[in-house]
């Protein structure tokens, strides 16, 4: 008997094939994206459901691209990528030249040639592909399906989750077929998490749809009793159900009720291995040597692995496709009509078959000029020794990998490769190979990789490199001491005619732990000066201003923006490494000093992180923006900002970032008024509810003590502050800049009515902002001071406020002052004055996007029996993003080049422009120019600080 059907129709899977199919086809740039994870036991049907999916969506003219996870090319870099792209790709655009590649989508075309001038950082990359997904989407909708992603390469599964959060504006479906119970990848497992993924979990099959595959393979319809029992044998899994069906007809066992005991002898655990028993020796190898290739399962390869001439493979891989054991796949090759079947056909190898046909695979391959990193697949899974030159092949695989922005694959060959190296010369340039690339995917591995690099190096220069790399590494991993003692030693390498740029980045680094870890100040007396203006410029030297800058910003002392503007003004510093922990000191100070380079500066990190930067790398950029926003009132951008320096530090694993972000998301959630928002941002950083007395918590201690004043209040919230204030302390710290902790337990004492202390500490830190000289910090102490003292001695404190902050870029700051002084002119009895300056507040409440001052602004305006103009068709009445996105439009940019010069999506600046449209009352671009020119004139006058 025969089966009357290899692969009989889809049962019982009619909803879940709408449910995709409906999605792809609805998904429109209004509408957005959408993603579906199908998830269910092996042999449950995600495949063939899948498989239904495209048809019926290619029938419709639908784009769609599909791609298969294998376990051995977990490791290749992009390979679930490439799979959904290269069938896209022309002969030109290969080569990063077509459509495909237009804008920023360049930068992923090292993903798909080996022929990168250098390596590209993983950001770039991903940042490229993104791209890449959006021109896909440009001309019609796309879905992206992936079979068995639970196998997915790291870098694939990155941009899979890099995509998540983009989605919106975008016509793109993805749809993930997972197994239940696989062991899940922690960036599937972030994806499964986010709440726009949809699940579609299939359900073992009825006994209707067991009757009609039976029917189908049978060619009759089956006795009752017959369905029943091959139901419950198979569990209603199609796959268990069709082979136990293809068993019965191949043993000759009719569907009726009389042999459903002779079902035990035909459902075994696999039948591969059994069915194999009954082939001739030849078929055998052919069948265990397509189970070990994989995708790459030609016949010269499958040849190679067998030992079988080219013909004798031939009739062997016939024969198998005739009994079901393998099917025709594209390009000439062959596999397994399912995973399943393979991996328990690769399981039945015994340790010396599998070692041996991987050596044969992986020597096959690179006789004929296969991609290093499908050499490397092979190489991964035997022993070192096995494969000639191993070492060779895996270091050219690492080198693709950081060609193509993986990192992390790059590692793995290295890792791999130690083994097999021979020479002390090769294993010492190896091993330092090792310590930089682990700096990107494992510090820990990177800390003891830099140990021997270190041990083995000899010159003093190469000694104290390597001490500088092993000490950032240490430092990553949590292990501050140990820093220290690897960056003392480097410079004790070091003599006097060394190298000097690099013993100012050595002392830069030891002046960095002092703005890291408390009670560190004494080593600000193991190193040098700053670099200063006469010194050839060196990225150490550049680094060194920064810290110390930092470290003068932190005592309020003024020479602090001045040794900043020395290290970042010539962009060196950008261009060495847009992560480095001096680069973020360099920018605290100017941000706290309200220098315009600041943000200039920031702004050149983002752009070379995107460019070539690494994931590691932007998340300080991000998160430095985000204050930055935050300082200047533009709320929704820092949001914006903050939230992606969150998703930059989840990617990267690196803790150290989380003091930092957490705050600064929890304070601009705070001044939008989501206090629960803010908790949440603040627990991210995953610290205890009292800051732990190590580590740079002092932002952290400074929002918390803000929120506790928000939410809680009393003595909570006092002693809050005065503990920021103490941290603060033993980092050498008292400028109210960066924690202003004096005012924040002024204001919750002044509400307990303890108004002389509350005095005394707001005027202390008025005398402090004073020395600081910054608008942003002395208005807010003037404001709070002004508020404490009450409305008739804080009046002149509070009117002070508003002409400090009138010039300044601190525009929330600057409208809490507004509304402060209206509340003490209207308890002076100058309730026209007040209403005037309640309408500046209220249109800098709506340019800033904080509802809650507007909200206070509106109850004010209504106790006083008035209410407030509304903002006019004015650029105050645009947010600060909105009038940027605005800026860039004017000057005939489209939306899409707003969008890579802004790093958002074309969608985010389609809403920026219809809400800018429509407060400006204009139809559209066309009138945009004149509008920006006419608003802007319009709306310059001078500040209210005087009735």
């Amino acid at each position: 008997m025969v089966p009357r059907s290899a692969h009989p129709p889809l049962q019982e899977r009619d909803e879940g094939v709408s449910v995709l199919v409906d999605a792809a086809r609805a998904a429109t740039p209004d509408v957005g994206g959408r993603i579906f994870v199908v998830e269910g036991p092996p042999g449950i049907g995600k495949t063939r459901l899948l498989t239904e999916v495209r048809e019926r969506l290619r029938h419709g003219g639908h784009s769609v691209a599909r791609a298969l996870g294998s376990p051995l090319e977990r490791e290749f870099a992009y390979g679930v990528t490439r799979q959904l792209f290269e069938p896209m790709l022309t002969a030109e655009a290969e080569f990063g030249r077509g459509p495909l590649f237009a804008g920023a989508a360049a930068q992923a075309a090292s993903v798909f040639t080996v022929e990168a001038i250098r390596p590209v950082g993983d950001l770039a990359v991903l940042h490229g592909l993104y791209w890449l997904v959006v021109n896909a989407c440009t001309a019609e909708p796309l879905t992206l399906v992936v079979d068995d992603v639970q196998y997915a390469d790291p870098p694939s599964l990155r941009l899979l989750a890099y995509l998540l959060p983009r989605l919106d504006g975008l016509p793109l479906t993805m749809m993930l077929a997972m197994t239940s119970g696989a062991p899940v990848p922690d960036l599937l497992a972030e994806i499964l998490r986010t709440p726009s993924t949809e699940f579609v979990r299939l359900r073992p099959l009825g006994l209707p749809g067991t009757a009609a595959v039976l029917a189908t393979m049978f060619g009759a319809r089956p006795d009752d009793a017959f369905v029943a029992a091959c139901h419950d044998s198979s569990g209603g899994n199609p796959l268990l159900l069709t082979e136990l069906a293809r068993g019965c007809v191949e043993q000759g066992i009719t569907p009726t009720s009389g042999n459903t005991a002779r079902l035990a002898t035909v459902l075994l655990p696999s039948r591969v291995r059994p069915h194999l028993g009954g082939l001739p020796r030849d078929a055998v190898d052919v069948a265990h040597a397509v189970a070990l290739l994989g995708n790459e399962a030609d016949l010269p390869a499958i040849s190679a692995v067998s030992g079988l001439g080219v013909e004798a493979t031939a009739a062997a891989v016939d024969r198998l496709i005739r009994s079901h054991v393998l099917v025709r796949a594209p390009a000439g090759r062959f596999g397994y009509p399912h995973q399943l079947l393979q991996r328990s056909a690769y399981e039945h190898l015994d340790t010396t078959l599998r070692l041996r046909g991987h050596r044969a695979a992986a020597l096959h391959l690179a006789a004929t000029g296969a991609e290093p990193e499908r050499i490397a697949a092979h190489i991964l899974q035997v022993p070192p020794g096995v494969v000639p030159d191993a070492a060779g092949y895996l270091r050219r695989a690492a080198e693709t990998a950081l060609f193509r922005g993986s990192p992390d694959s790059a590692y793995t060959y290295l890792r791999r490769a130690l083994p097999d190296v021979t020479g002390d010369r090769d294993r010492q340039a190896l091993v330092d190979q090792l310590a930089d690339v682990a700096l990107h995917s494992d510090v820990e591995a990177a800390a003891r990789y830099g140990e021997q690099a270190l041990a083995s190096a000899v010159e003093p220069a190469a000694r104290a490199a390597a001490g500088l790399r092993l000490g950032e590494a240490l430092l990553l991993g949590g292990d501050t001491e140990a820093a220290v003692r690897a960056w003392r030693d480097a410079r004790q390498a070091l003599d006097r005619t060394s190298d000097t740029g690099l013993r100012r980045h050595l002392d830069a680094y030891l002046v960095n732990v002092t703005v890291l870890e408390p009670g560190r100040l004494h080593l600000l007396d193991e190193v040098g000066q700053a670099a200063g203006d006469d010194e050839p410029p060196s990225a150490g030297g550049r680094a060194l201003d920064c810290v110390l800058a930092l470290r003068a910003a932190f005592e309020a002392r003024p020479q602090a923006a001045q040794a900043a503007r020395r290290g970042l003004s010539d962009g060196l510093l950008v261009r060495h490494g847009t992560g480095d922990s001096p680069l973020v000191c360099g920018w605290l100070a100017l941000l706290a000093a309200e220098d315009d380079l600041a943000g200039t500066s920031i702004d050149h990190a983002r752009r070379e992180a995107y460019r070539r930067g690494s994931v590691r790398a932007h998340g300080p950029a991000h998160a430095l923006a985000a204050l930055h926003e935050l300082w200047r009132g533009n709320l929704a951008e820092a949001e914006r900002e903050a939230r992606t320096a969150v998703e930059a530090v989840e990617r990267s694993g690196v803790r150290l970032g989380r003091p930092f972000v957490a705050p600064f998301l929890a304070d601009v959630l705070a001044e939008r008024g989501d206090l629960a928002g803010a908790r949440s941002a603040l627990a991210w950083a995953g610290l205890p509810e009292e800051p732990p007395p190590a580590g740079p918590m002092y932002f952290y201690a400074d929002t918390r003590a803000r929120l506790l004043r928000r939410t809680v209040g009393g003595e909570r919230a006092v002693a809050a502050a005065l503990d920021a204030g103490r941290l603060f302390a033993r980092f050498g710290g008292d400028n109210p800049a960066f924690v202003p902790w004096r005012t924040e337990a002024a204001r919750t004492l002044h509400r307990m009515g303890h108004g002389d202390r509350a005095a005394e500490l707001a005027l202390a830190e008025v005398a402090l902002a004073r020395r600081w000289g910054a608008p942003r910090p002395l208005g807010r102490a003037l404001r709070v001071a002004g508020v404490v003292l009450g409305a008739q001695d804080g009046f002149p404190l509070l009117a002070e406020a508003v002409d400090v902050l009138a010039g300044s870029l601190a525009r929330l700051e600057y409208a809490k002052a507004l509304v402060d002084l209206a509340a003490a002119a209207d308890r002076r009895g100058r309730r026209g004055w007040a209403r005037e300056l309640l309408d500046d507040a209220a249109e800098l409440a709506a340019q800033c996007d904080c509802p809650p001052l507007r909200e206070r602004v509106d109850a004010m305006s209504g106790a006083a029996g008035s209410r407030t103009a509304p903002a006019g068709p004015g650029t105050t009445a645009l947010t600060s993003t909105e009038r940027r996105v605005a800026e860039l439009a004017a000057t005939g940019l489209s939306n899409r080049e707003i969008a890579e010069t802004l790093f958002v999506t074309p969608k985010t600046v389609e809403l920026h422009l219809t809400n800018t449209y429509r407060k400006l009352h204009i139809g559209g671009r066309v009138e945009l120019v004149h509008a920006l020119d006419r608003v802007t004139a319009g709306t310059a006058r001078p500040p209210r600080t005087r009735g």
